[in-house]
């Protein structure tokens, strides 16, 4: 991670005008900590070269910049309620001049922004990204999906709202269609909750698959779920297709 330290030392200078007392702005810190370094390992087990490593890192660091202004601006993560937090971050880097705090080749410009600037959004179009860049908008993906499942399974962090309601006949099939589900099918808390265990279903790499069984995240969040009954076809669904993709689990 040659030169990372510095990319540390800016993106702290960055996130510290922001006001730490605020748990949402702590958190998106630390998220955005956790998913470098996950990325870091999912290039790891791929096998590749020091330099992908470095943009894999630069990129995790860097995907929730736009996170900070959003949140203060408008007290909410929710983009259809302020704006598009990966638009916007990428903007601010590579429109206003914030990457020029960051050790990153110009040539490599048009590689972050693109990660960054897909990292949420609903599927990736793999017909326009082609190689690298698909590559590492793909390990930006997993890493962002590994944190946030770590994040909703450990409640003291954020934990998911559940109730009563009902489970929209969209998601419900989309989840056992084995696919991501979309926001705007979500209509109800407990469809919330579905759409989060779908996850899964759009990871890219073998890794990402095996360490959310290691690590026993759907387990944690089905823990953390008052009405079991409801979630439980899910939960098990989800597990048997995670341990169905992953060889040598345990």
């Amino acid at each position: 991670m040659n030169n990372m330290n510095e990319n540390f030392d800016a993106f702290d200078d960055y996130a510290m005008k922001y006001d730490f007392e605020e748990e949402a702005i702590r958190r998106k810190y630390e998220h955005s900590y956790r998913v470098m370094r996950e990325s870091d390992a999912i290039v790891y087990s791929l096998g590749l070269e020091e330099d992908d490593s470095y943009l894999a890192c630069l990129i995790g660091l860097l995907h929730d910049v736009g996170r900070f202004s959003q949140w203060t601006k408008y007290k909410t993560f929710n983009d259809s309620k302020s704006f598009n937090h990966a638009i916007a971050g990428a903007e601010m880097l590579f429109d206003e001049g914030l990457i020029n705090k960051f050790k990153l080749e110009e040539k490599d410009y048009h590689l972050v922004r693109t990660a960054i600037e897909n990292h949420n959004v609903f599927k990736l179009d793999e017909n326009k990204l082609k190689d690298k860049v698909l590559l590492h908008s793909k390990i930006i993906r997993d890493a962002d999906k590994i944190d946030i499942l770590y994040e909703i399974s450990t409640p003291n962090i954020m934990g998911l709202d559940n109730d009563d309601s009902s489970i929209s006949s969209e998601v419900k099939n989309s989840f056992y269609k084995h696919e991501s589900i979309d926001r705007k099918d979500v209509k109800t808390i407990n469809d919330r909750v579905i759409m989060k265990f779908a996850l899964i279903y759009g990871l890219y790499f073998d890794y990402s698959k095996r360490i959310i069984l290691e690590r026993e995240y759907l387990d944690k969040l089905f823990e953390t779920l008052n009405n079991k009954e409801i979630f439980k076809p899910y939960y098990e669904e989800a597990k048997k297709y995670l341990e169905g993709s992953v060889k040598d689990v345990r």
